[in-house]
């Protein structure tokens, strides 16, 4: 049985090149803490957005709420530090149309094409995550990074410069509301561990890009005082929803989920994840 680790981005990792691929734009409220520090250490970061958020809105068209939300997107990812963000184009909450192969090949290209040694995918493992695109982004993510490693798997792409790439570290994020979360995994090969970030030095960073998502946090606002009033219960903030009151439930979303993931460390605030490094692909015994 494994420990829990614990983890201060506070060492060098000038070498590494950071791709996170995002089913969606609430990515950051999991993972973009670490990826900021990960940067603010000397990483470049790149994302991949899959879906085109153009669901979440309120009171606005698909099309705009998609030109609306990328706009946004990249704004919170400049941010963070984020050098380049590429948006596939796919229609959110849509994604198990999509065949695995087709969202797997294009992310082993960029895989190959930028060559990371640190990948955050959304976790395709988790029970407790309604969010199907994550599911799907998800599995497509961890089968691209098994895959991308091996020169038949899109051998024409080596034909244009774009060689199988190995990615030594893997993140994979989620929603911290798992209840099992406290818990090790069974053994400490072959299965991705948990892992808590301290994100206190990038904490200020993360909130200002979370902030930055205001088409996304108007509808979370909106829908949750619809829910509210469905069920006959009322929060007096959301009597009247302006900007002041969106960004302030924002904001305390972001701060919760980082009080939330630092239970059980000395961290002020910390994101969680499965981490799959070198213990993942070797056991230890034969290092």
């Amino acid at each position: 049985m494994r420990r829990r680790q614990f983890i201060h981005f506070a060492f060098a990792r000038s070498s590494k090149v950071v791709l996170v691929v995002a089913a969606d734009a609430e990515w950051l409220l999991y993972a973009g803490g670490a990826v900021a520090g990960m940067i603010s250490s000397g990483a470049e970061a790149h994302l991949i957005r899959i879906g085109n958020d153009e669901k979440q809105s309120w009171d606005l068209q698909p099309e705009e709420t998609a030109l609306r939300n990328r706009r946004e997107s990249e704004v919170a990812a400049k941010i963070l530090g984020i050098r380049s963000v590429v948006s596939l184009g796919f229609r959110s909450s849509e994604l198990r149309d999509v065949p695995h192969t087709t969202l797997r090949d294009r992310l082993m290209i960029h895989i190959r094409r930028l060559r990371p040694g640190v990948l955050f995918i959304p976790n395709p493992h988790t029970e407790h995550d309604r969010n199907l695109d994550r599911y799907y982004a998800g599995a497509a993510a961890e089968d691209a990074w098994h895959c991308a490693r091996f020169a038949n798997f899109l051998p024409a792409a080596s034909d244009h410069g774009l060689e199988p790439h190995l990615v030594s570290e893997v993140y994979y994020y989620a929603p911290p509301v798992d209840p099992r979360r406290r818990e090790p995994e069974s053994t400490a090969t072959f299965v991705p561990q948990p892992l808590q970030t301290d994100i206190g030095g990038a904490f200020a960073r993360k909130l200002e890009a979370a902030l930055a998502l205001d088409t996304i946090n108007r509808d979370r606002a909106m829908r949750l005082k619809q829910t509210l009033e469905a069920s006959g219960q009322r929060l007096r903030v959301l009597d009247s929803v302006d900007g002041a009151v969106v960004r302030r439930i924002a904001e305390e979303n972001v701060r919760g989920l980082a009080r939330i993931c630092a239970g059980g460390t000395s961290f002020a605030q910390a994101e969680e994840f499965r981490y799959a490094g070198i213990d993942f692909g070797i056991p230890r015994e034969y290092r």
